[in-house]
């Protein structure tokens, strides 16, 4: 961790303008500096006040609370999660602050805070979570970020990387300041493991300030280390990747990360430290898990959205994942298939639209025009150069009627392109829409807390979730256990089920 990041970031910019300006700018730059309350040394905010902090955190709430899809919760969840994070807030150094904390209706793994004291969480997250201590420790690491002034120490980063290219356009010329965007990035992201770091530490006190486990922050790091792993798996990808530190990551964790909270929590003396795992659990029963019936459901390798009405299918091999924007699944070899809605409806052909505006800076082959059905559509084959490499790309659109369009991209590597063929040509022809009575019937996923009885295993208890891929490994993540361990009858673990 930098002791001094405004030091530096202010000698590269001064290193970039002449001596006579340096001393003005020196001046406007040491009147935007800042006590951090957190760690009492000084950060450049840009002059980012308090004020300001809370006017863009309330301004920025709803906009949040739409992103994510509302919020979550009956009223005794959200008052439960409020209540541990007002009592870490509490025990931070800015403890005048108001904090506000909300769960979010998302099944992603998330949790992030805005500035003024706005700090979220995803029911995504919740489940995840084994008991109170790892959910506080998420709460007390996201208010480490507002107290050590992070979202400041951006704004101000931001103003000395703005100031930095300016002067280096002026002494430079603009290839120079082209080049100096790319160290500005660099700065950037510099400081962006480091305030991971600190908001770690931080999370560590606030945690033993109130009484909780100080080793529950080291715990749900591990737990979302191993859900990353299994994506990268269930994505064809290595899992080791999640051991770099990926700054695109929303919470990257790696082994490093978590060895290193670890430490940390050794370092702390709590006397009977708070777990609740039992309360915990009990909270989290009934939770909605998975998609949203407003976001669709995955069921094994079908896709299927009961309000949108639509459905189909992928080959076996292909692993299903869904996100706001489209639905992925991906294959072996870097295959992939990306369903999503087109942005705008279009009129004319479905020929028309593939070819003229959907594909129209595309070299198509093979245009033709299909049913499928009952639906008209089309496809056409292409090639597609990525930073992945070059793949084969069959392009297939949908009309659903004049203001919808459905897309769906098929990507193989040319080796595997003929081998394929047949599983994705079933998966074009397996799009179809559903009647008002097959929406009705799909029902959502939902957590279920159940007791372990005397037999019962790892494997056969995951054997009961309803997935077709990697059910062991889902429920290992899910409960933080190994299939070595030996369950004792009457311990409580986490089962995803069907709704009634």
């Amino acid at each position: 961790m930098n002791p001094n990041p405004v030091s530096e970031a202010v000698k590269r910019v001064l290193t970039l303008i002449p001596s006579l300006a340096a001393a003005g700018l020196l001046a406007a730059l040491l009147a935007g500096c800042a006590k951090n309350p957190a760690t009492g040394g000084t950060t450049f905010t840009g002059g980012l006040s308090q004020a300001d902090e809370i006017q863009m955190g309330r301004q920025n709430h709803p906009k949040i609370i739409k992103e994510f899809g509302g919020e979550y919760g009956t009223p005794e969840l959200k008052r439960y999660v409020d209540g541990i994070g007002q009592l870490l807030a509490k025990t931070s150094e800015r403890s005048d602050l108001q904090f506000k904390f909300t769960v979010l209706n998302s099944d992603i793994i998330n949790a992030f805070a805005t500035p003024g004291g706005y700090v979220y969480i995803t029911r995504g997250l919740m489940a995840l979570a084994d008991n109170e201590a790892q959910l506080a420790g998420v709460l007390a690491h996201e208010i480490g970020h507002i107290t050590a002034l992070h979202h400041a120490r951006r704004h101000g980063q931001s103003l000395l990387a703005n100031i930095g290219l300016a002067a280096v356009g002026i002494l430079a010329g603009r290839q120079a300041a082209q080049v100096g965007q790319l160290g500005a990035v660099s700065l950037l992201q510099s400081f962006s493991r480091d305030n991971e770091y600190e908001a770690d530490g931080l999370g560590v006190r606030y945690l033993s300030r109130a009484g909780f486990d100080p080793a529950a922050m080291a715990g749900f790091l591990a737990k979302l280390r191993a859900d990353t792993r299994l994506t990268a798996l269930r994505r064809g990808e290595s899992p080791d990747t999640v051991d770099q530190f990926n700054y695109l990551a929303t919470h990257p964790a790696p082994a490093a990360r978590v060895k290193r909270a670890t430490a940390l929590a050794r370092q702390t003396n709590v006397r009977n430290p708070m777990t609740a795992k039992d309360i915990y659990l009990s909270k989290l029963d009934g939770l909605l898990y998975g998609g949203d019936p407003t976001e669709g459901f995955i069921r094994g390798q079908d896709f299927l959205h009961p309000k949108l009405r639509f459905a189909f299918s992928v080959p076996t091999g292909f692993h299903l994942m869904n996100s706001s924007k489209a639905v992925l699944a991906f294959g072996p070899n870097k295959s992939r298939i990306i369903f999503d809605r087109a942005s705008k409806p279009a009129d004319g052909s479905m020929e028309y639209y593939l070819s003229r505006i959907w594909g129209g800076k595309m070299r198509l082959r093979g245009l033709e025009t299909i049913r499928v059905n009952g639906l008209d559509a089309a496809t056409a084959t292409t090639q597609i150069r990525t930073s992945n490499g070059t793949f084969d790309a069959r392009l297939t659109a949908y009309r659903i009627d004049t203001q919808t369009i459905y897309r769906m991209i098929f990507l193989t590597t040319g080796a595997d392109t003929k081998g394929l063929a047949t599983g994705l040509r079933r998966t074009t022809y397996s799009f179809r829409t559903l009647s008002p009575a097959e929406a009705s019937r799909l029902r959502p996923l939902v957590l279920r807390i159940i007791t372990a009885r005397r037999g019962d295993t790892v494997e056969s208890l995951a054997r009961r979730l309803p997935y077709s891929d990697y059910k062991v490994e889902r429920f290992e993540v899910l409960n933080g256990i190994s299939r070595k361990d030996r369950l004792r009858p009457g311990q409580k673990l986490k089962l995803v089920v069907t709704a009634n």
